[in-house]
């Protein structure tokens, strides 16, 4: 399926300039399958007469996006945008610009309006918490023995005069900062605030190879994320103000993957999945897909042709270890799927001459054939600390019901032991209150994450304390 990338422009403090007709707040959609996406440029004249400015989609996902190059011409403007291989060319008349968005051989229509800034899209986030604090917050850096990298992150506690149960936070896939930011929401800074004024703290740090942490984050797997995460545990352990029987792990995404392979470490006294995984990756990603295809509103024809070509492909990347040979074997896996498809079809699947290309480039990684092969039953079934699995029934990035459905058939509680799992209505794979769940909604939900979540989790928490 094709993709363009569509990008949002927020700028705070844009003035229209009457002596320049191309800056200021440009805002309008374009259409593409079927999909409209909004889009914003917000345009500034810098003090050498040149334009800078910013781009926003944010149904792409693309917050602020600063690599855009303009050359303009007369009531001409033409914005390029090489990473994503994109040019905007439009015609300026009064506050309208008539033009056209040129992506990967695809021509659209794209007319944006000039915008007063404040009637302009905005970006909120209310759930953000701003300083002062009331309570104990500390940069702090720790080391992983394992990796020989330093990590670097924040601990937050009541106060300094006694002793505190500690939450390690894990972020999700790809690589995050300690608030695991991601367009502009923050939701474990949200979580931390949250954990902090009602007696929990947390110890939350920023990926290996980002931003204050050493290592070299292109070339870990989910295994080596999880050494970074037993290298906190271990931190917190001799940390002053700290419980040390009374220290936890919760993880989302990528990272409720670690806190099910962490479920069985003696250091901690409880485990939290949100938004984990409970059935093999490869199956996750096949259903993954899926659902986002549906999502997009495709045919069931369309999604079972690429289930079963997608599932192929799985297979393929976890046999053969060659890359060239798994480059040949990915060509064949696409011809054969070709060759039973119209030439409509063929485009309306994507499937050009690109495709085995770019499908390379994303599964010929370490980090994708760890991720691949992980199959969670392993660790499921060792479980021994007290454990939540949290998940919204919204989410089209990993599935609400099939997944805890496979956790509780694979954990046997012992006595003593409190294992719990949660379904959210209408949450997505953030925990954003969301109807469809698909990624497109991200950027556009002001909220971070559902209150509902943050209550049901410390309510566990004390619980298990209590118990």
């Amino acid at each position: 399926m094709k993709k363009l990338f569509f990008i949002v422009l927020l700028f705070g403090g844009v003035l229209c300039n009457a002596q320049n007709p191309f800056t200021g707040i440009w805002q309008g959609t374009m259409s593409s399958e079927g999909i409209e996406f909004f889009t914003v440029f917000s345009i500034e004249e810098t003090e050498d007469g040149d334009l800078t400015g910013l781009m926003h989609m944010p149904q792409q996902m693309i917050i602020n996006f600063e690599s855009l190059t303009f050359e303009t011409r007369e009531d001409s403007i033409w914005i390029k945008i090489p990473a994503f291989r994109a040019q905007y060319s439009a015609l300026v008349n009064k506050d309208t610009m008539y033009g056209l968005w040129y992506q990967m051989g695809e021509e659209i229509t794209l007319n944006l309006g000039l915008t007063p800034e404040t009637e302009a899209f905005q970006i909120r986030r209310p759930q953000t918490p701003t300083e002062p604090f009331p309570y104990y917050s500390k940069d702090v850096k720790f080391y992983n023995k394992k990796a020989k990298i330093w990590l670097a992150g924040t601990l937050t506690l009541p106060d300094t005069l006694q002793d505190w149960p500690v939450v390690v936070l894990v972020t999700g896939s790809g690589p995050q900062d300690r608030n695991e930011s991601l367009l502009e929401h923050k939701p474990f800074l949200v979580i931390a605030d949250y954990f902090t004024r009602n007696g929990i703290g947390v110890l939350r740090y920023d990926d290996r190879g980002v931003a204050d942490s050493e290592g070299d984050f292109s070339s870990a797997t989910t295994y080596d994320f999880a050494s970074d995460a037993e290298a906190a545990i271990d931190f917190l352990t001799k940390k002053k103000f700290v419980s040390k029987d009374q220290i936890g792990l919760a993880g989302h995404s990528e990272g409720g993957m670690i806190a099910i392979m962490e479920g069985s470490n003696k250091k901690l006294a409880f485990s939290i999945s949100m938004a984990g995984v409970g059935i093999p990756c490869d199956e996750l990603l096949v259903l993954q897909n899926d659902l986002i295809l549906k999502g997009y509103g495709k045919s069931e024809e369309m999604r079972k042709d690429m289930a079963e070509m997608n599932a192929a492909l799985y297979e393929l990347v976890q046999e053969e270890k060659d890359a060239t040979e798994l480059r040949k074997k990915i060509e064949v896996l696409i011809e054969e799927t070709k060759a039973g498809l119209t030439e409509e079809q063929i485009i309306e699947y994507g499937l050009t001459d690109m495709y085995a290309y770019t499908i390379m480039s994303q599964v010929n990684t370490t980090w994708f054939r760890a991720f691949i092969a992980f199959d969670p039953g392993e660790y499921l079934k060792k479980i021994k600390v007290n454990f939540l699995a949290i998940n919204g029934s919204s989410d089209v990035q990993v599935p609400a019901e099939v997944n805890i459905n496979a956790m509780k058939s694979l954990i046997q509680p012992k006595k003593g032991q409190i294992v719990d799992f949660k379904i959210f209505d209408n949450l997505n794979h953030l925990f954003q209150y969301s109807e469809s769940g698909m990624t497109t909604e991200y950027a556009m939900i002001e909220e971070t994450i559902d209150p509902e979540v943050l209550e049901y989790m410390v309510g566990w928490i004390k619980k298990v304390l209590e118990n």
